[in-house]
């Protein structure tokens, strides 16, 4: 279970978010809606440990991720909206990159490669290169 209590980001004393909380549960997808500039990229970005709350915590399995941040980015999978990846490169080759960078065993490294070429449907686009894909949404898993 992710879970998100009383999240705040201030910025020079000035709310970008402000006491957010959530909860999702294993299986359940959260939908997260905003207009431009209220605060939807940086509570992701508090979720996901790339940023520091000002006040509140994020919760995975009942534990504050601060506790264990390497391990938690472990387990974690971010889509970004702006994708800073290396265009040439296809998406088996990121997503083998990737696997290597994480000391992934290549056995499962390529089975959970293909779950994910096939889960977002990239499955027949796999050899084709990362700029060639769509990018109209963020997305966190685990």
């Amino acid at each position: 279970m992710l879970e998100a209590r009383g999240l705040t980001k201030c910025y020079a004393s000035i709310p970008a978010v402000n006491n957010v909380s959530f909860a999702v549960r294993p299986g359940e997808i959260l939908g997260y809606l905003g207009p431009n500039g209220s605060g939807k990229s940086t509570t992701v970005k508090m979720i996901t440990g790339l940023m520091e709350p000002t006040c509140g915590e994020v919760l995975f399995h009942g534990a504050n991720i601060k506790d264990d941040l390497l391990t938690y980015k472990k387990l974690l999978g971010y889509v970004p909206e702006e994708a800073l990846l290396y265009p040439y490169l296809t998406g088996w080759e990121y997503l083998e990159f990737v696997g290597i960078l994480r000391g992934m065993d290549q056995k499962l490294l390529r089975k959970r490669a293909n779950a994910l070429l096939e889960l977002f449907l990239l499955f027949p686009y796999r050899h084709a290169t990362i700029a060639s894909y769509s990018k109209e949404c963020g997305s966190v898993f685990f």
